[in-house]
């Protein structure tokens, strides 16, 4: 437990944990304040049962004195208004702290979340390809809340209650030792052999939570990311069936722990009116007047009402912090490791805008350069030298696994050389990573568009209160999709629909067009961005794309003759390498990767 509670405290910031130790002090108040009224009670029936006390119970007679009443009945008419009163006040200042320590947990499940998130985003691009999108998903959306407002708000819950129970068993101690230690020692037994029955049950029921979550977020991400080739093949059957068989075990696990949370209400019940009860035979037993067991029967009456909702609580708390703990950690490691990975992956990292820019890049050298994906023994570079220049159209053809999308990704600084250098201008310190960020536009043939309005998805990632709509309506026009916009009723606010359903498939591609566009960079990158393209629209793109030639540095990623004809350079890969260079006329019919083969 202590090693989870650290791994608690490691989760939460330094003004998270000074917020903590505050409401932990708020707590003690509030467990003090609830003992004082049900202590107050016990005076007050024990004056409505013998009056004479006014005066012989020496406490009691020096309250009445400070009080400047007249009459005893004037004396516990104030007393009951003053503890009205009280009541009031503690009832309202709990209120205000179960709001406190709901918010506080709430909010702490928005932070965390937010950090996973920024800390996935920030991974290396390599490790980001070995990533599970859906129990990454899962992590973020569910697992946090298990561990915020599962376990950390049954911590404070736990710390709460137990506090109230702690506080008022002392009081009852120092009333009636006897009759509360007989009550202890029944509510111990009784919650020892509870405990030891729920935890080897929800052990068990703990790890099916987290396994058939994983394989039920699993399933459902792709099921949805294969609509259309499901309903092609018709294999709705085999994804639901996978689907329902992971969530009846994930529903049973859950059904388990709500069960469990319902049953300490029972058990709790049971053992007050056994107590209470067990008070009352205790008194007639030991031959007690009447009048002396009811001011103690009414304190214990009230005392364990208070301590029944504390103790189911309690006990719910604590089958609630044994199903959430494994997400406590789950959520801590991830965090770790996304931090850890993300910090060394490139700690030099800046970004940039073509507009801030006071030169342009002239020149990008790689000289020798090498890389090998995590995990893998073969190179998908292996000494790789070219030099590109400022303003060129650069063609880049070869078989599919030639390594043509990890040349471009080690340009646009997704990944980083394992070998050799990429020196921009000369400065091998200044390498793609740092230069191109926030320079570079990338429009690949797997593109990921908003389920939104036209304007969002060309302004991408951008609040909407800095989008330039002029610059939105120049990408469109460069893109050659202005017309298509324009003759919406809703112009830039047309929704595109899910994946860009809205909208045909040459039109989804020249909207991603648009989308690289929007920035204005200085380098532009296309991943086999016209092969889902007709001929006419290609031709459209083609002609754009020409146009933009000279001010940009392009470099295009094709196997189509239409596309790499107006080249100023074709660079032929093969298994990692460069096999030749030279210009598309130069190179026809002499490479078999231009006559179309992938």
């Amino acid at each position: 437990m202590a090693g989870l509670l650290r791994e608690l405290a490691d989760l939460l910031t330094q003004k998270e944990r000074r917020k903590a130790v505050l409401i932990g002090g708020l707590v003690l108040a509030g467990a003090l304040a609830e003992t004082v009224g049900v202590g107050a009670v016990f005076p007050l029936m024990a004056l409505l049962m013998e009056p004479s006390l006014a005066e012989t119970d020496t406490r009691l007679a020096m309250l009445f004195g400070l009080s400047g009443t007249y009459s005893v009945e004037r004396f516990v008419l104030l007393g009951a208004v003053l503890l009205l009163a009280f009541y009031t006040a503690k009832n309202l200042f709990l209120a205000w702290l179960y709001r406190l320590q709901a918010y506080f947990s709430t909010g702490t499940e928005a932070r965390i979340g937010g950090d996973l998130l920024a800390a996935f985003l920030a991974l290396p691009f390599s490790e980001r390809l070995a990533e599970n999108s859906a129990e990454r998903l899962r992590i973020i959306t569910v697992e946090t809340g298990r561990a915020t407002v599962g376990f950390l708000a049954s911590l404070m819950q736990l710390a709460t209650e137990g506090c109230v129970i702690f506080c008022l068993v002392l009081l009852l101690l120092m009333i009636s030792p006897l009759a509360t230690g007989i009550a202890l020692l029944i509510v111990a037994s009784a919650g020892y052999f509870f405990e030891s029955f729920m935890r080897r049950r929800m052990a068990a029921h703990r790890e099916e939570r987290i396994r058939s979550g994983s394989a039920m977020y699993k399933s459902a991400s792709q099921s949805l990311g294969a609509f259309k080739e499901i309903k092609v093949l018709g294999r709705e059957t085999h994804f639901v069936r996978g689907f329902t068989e992971s969530s009846r075990s994930y529903a049973g696990a859950t059904a388990a722990f709500s069960w469990a949370g319902l049953l300490p209400r029972l058990l709790v019940e049971t053992i007050a009116v056994s107590a209470l009860l067990g008070a009352v035979i205790f008194g007639l037993a030991t031959e007690q007047a009447m009048r002396e067991i009811v001011p103690t029967l009414t304190l214990f009456g009230l005392a364990l009402f208070r301590i029944m909702p504390s103790a189911t609580r309690v006990l719910s708390a604590l089958n609630s912090l044994r199903f959430n703990a494994p997400s406590v950690r789950i959520v801590a490691a991830h965090l770790r490791n996304s931090e850890r990975s993300s910090s060394a992956a490139n700690p030099t990292t800046t970004t940039a805008s073509a507009g801030g820019r006071e030169s342009r890049i002239r020149k990008i050298d790689l000289n020798m350069v090498s890389y090998r994906y995590p995990g893998s023994e073969d190179w998908a570079l292996r000494g790789i030298t070219l030099s590109i220049r400022h303003g060129e159209l650069i063609g880049l053809v070869g078989r599919s696994g030639s390594g043509k999308t990890t040349l471009t990704d080690l340009l646009l600084g997704l990944l980083v050389p394992q070998e050799g250098v990429i020196s921009i201008e000369g400065d091998a310190s200044a390498s793609a990573s740092t230069c191109w960020r926030g320079l570079a536009g990338l429009v690949s043939q797997q593109f990921f568009l908003l389920d939104d309005s036209v304007r969002r998805n060309v302004a991408f990632g951008i609040h909407d209160s800095a989008i330039d709509d002029a610059r939105v309506w120049r990408s469109l026009h460069d893109a050659r999709l202005e017309g298509r916009i324009r003759s919406l009723p809703d112009g830039l606010d047309a929704p595109v629909g899910e994946h860009g359903a809205k909208l045909s498939g040459g039109e989804r591609q020249r909207l991603a067009i648009a989308r690289a566009l929007y920035d204005n960079p200085e380098v532009l990158v296309f991943d086999e961005a016209t092969s889902a393209l007709d001929s006419v629209t290609e031709a459209e793109v083609i002609e754009a794309v020409r146009g933009l030639a000279g001010n940009k540095t392009i470099l295009m990623v094709s196997h189509r003759p239409s596309s790499l004809a107006y080249c100023d350079r074709v660079i032929v890969m093969r298994d990692g390498v460069v096999v030749t260079v030279g210009s598309y006329a130069e190179l026809f019919g002499k490479v078999p990767e231009l006559g179309g083969i992938t």
